[in-house]
């Protein structure tokens, strides 16, 4: 656990602190006034009428009390008639105003997106020159000293040498920029159409390349099935492989993505590994957490184990994917094993890198929530800034910031109020070694150790307290195996 003296690696950002969650509140103070303000007409109406029905006799009989009476109506009419006009004004204002800073907002985005878009190839360029230079210096040419054969030895060691330091350098400068990937992903899908048609046999073999990204994804999946890779041809067989019962415990959220790593690691090449747990609470009532593992292996032509090359482009492309079929009737047998109907209790999805991805897919589609009462998401280092999830479903995304997996869809997650956005850097005392180590699913579930309830963003306070069903209570474990025969 982290210590209170320790600055916090991790910076908290959406959910009820996004600029959606800021244009909801000023909309929502707008309709509040325009509801007073009618209140106030329909007040300085109805004393309007009472000064109407005021008897004629009263005026006679005391007239210097009926003119104060006519003047107090009068004033209070008046005051009353004003504070409805004011209340409508500042109502249109604030409309006026959330709109403006929407567009603003979104413009402002837009050019941001533009500029990095703009300025990858110059960064890309600048850091492939700095890494160059740098391997150049630390390793320069050896002098032609000894015999033909010990010069050539010493030119080929100081040739590995220089690749792997300006490897390490290049991966160094690239992953303290991570909208660099933004910007490679934003060319790639700009120019594979054209690259595309340039090359007639691939225009022929594989049919133009689509302009929008998820339609490259799924076109990069179909041609690779042409050439006999990314099989996904034969249902996943279902099995059962464990129940394990345990006493009653308070989890954080990085118990969520410890368990989401677990189970990335208890996957390989020949098979998948997903856990359903049920926890059920000191009340009786039962909610589920469905942990998903991310990709385990990427042999091309592999048809064993299910979160491979394939299921990364089928869930980024959006496409089916045999691997949701299975984990729907995973989550059943472990539902009707436990005597709970489906729908009836509600269900939280996590996972690492693909697995984020896949659970925010089956979050997103419709029949699979029809049939599940899915609430809530988990990802960690998982790409889903192009996934749409409805409203009445929480997102909850940690990503290292200097991890380019998350990224790889290359948009930003949504600053909406039903995605918490979390973005953490390495856990102090950690070094990292290239990229591919930022991404690592044990690092993230120790980064996550910060998150706790006590921190101070409301963002998290409400999480937990949103959450404490799927978190606090007795645990049910059921462990299946997903492979194909």
């Amino acid at each position: 656990m982290p210590t209170t003296d320790t600055a916090p690696q991790c910076t908290v950002g959406g959910g009820s602190g996004s600029t959606e969650a800021h244009f909801l509140d000023m909309r929502t103070t707008a309709t509040r006034l325009d509801t007073s303000g009618d209140d106030a007409r329909h007040l300085c109406t109805s004393v309007v009428r009472i000064g109407l029905s005021l008897p004629a006799k009263s005026a006679i009989l005391s007239p210097g009390s009926a003119l104060r009476i006519t003047e107090q109506i009068a004033a209070l009419t008046v005051d009353l008639g004003g504070l409805a006009l004011r209340m409508e004004f500042v109502a249109r204002t604030l409309r006026w105003s959330a709109t403006a800073y929407e567009l603003a907002d979104a413009t402002q985005r837009a050019a941001f997106a533009a500029l990095t878009i703009a300025t990858t190839p110059q960064r890309l360029l600048t850091d492939i020159a700095l890494a160059a230079t740098d391997a150049t210096l630390r390793h320069p040419t050896p002098p032609p000293v000894g015999s033909r054969s010990e010069y050539g030895a010493a030119l080929i060691r100081n040739g590995r040498a220089w690749t792997d330091r300006f490897t390490n350098d290049l991966q160094h400068e690239v992953s303290n920029d991570p909208a660099l990937v933004d910007g490679s992903v934003a060319w790639t899908s700009f120019l594979m159409p054209a690259v595309v048609r340039k090359f007639p046999a691939l225009l022929v073999a594989f049919g133009p390349a689509p302009d929008d990204y998820e339609g490259q994804i799924g076109w990069l999946l179909a041609s690779g099935q042409k050439l006999g890779w990314f099989a996904d041809s034969k249902p996943l067989q279902v099995k059962q492989t464990g129940r394990s019962s345990r006493p009653a415990r308070q989890r954080q959220l990085s118990d969520i993505v410890g368990e989401a790593a677990t189970t990335e690691h208890q996957s390989d090449s020949d098979h998948s590994v997903v856990h359903v747990r049920r926890v059920v609470g000191t009340d009786g009532k039962g909610a589920w957490v469905v942990s998903i593992p991310g990709t385990t292996h990427w042999d091309l032509t592999s048809d064993h184990g299910p979160s491979s090359t394939a299921a990364n482009l089928a869930s980024m492309a959006g496409t089916d994917h045999t691997l949701y079929p299975a984990i729907d009737k995973a989550v059943t047998a472990a539902m009707r094993e436990a005597g709970v109907r489906p729908g009836s209790e509600p269900v939280m999805m996590a996972g690492h890198s693909q697995g984020g991805i896949v659970a925010t897919r089956l979050a997103a589609d419709p029949h699979f929530r029809d049939k599940f009462d899915v609430t809530e998401v988990v990802t960690a280092g998982s790409p889903i800034g192009r996934i749409t999830v409805p409203k009445s479903v929480n997102v909850l995304s940690v990503e290292n910031i200097h991890d380019p997996v998350p990224r790889a869809d290359g948009v930003p997650n949504p600053d909406a109020t039903n995605r918490t956005n979390i973005v953490c850097e390495t856990p102090k005392g950690e070094k990292l070694h290239g990229l591919a180590d930022a991404h690592d699913a044990s690092r993230y579930a120790r980064s996550s150790q910060e998150l706790t309830p006590d921190r101070a963003e409301r963002q998290l306070s409400q999480w937990y307290t949103r959450n404490h069903r799927f978190l606090d209570g007795t645990d049910t474990d059921f462990t299946f195996q997903l492979r194909r025969p």
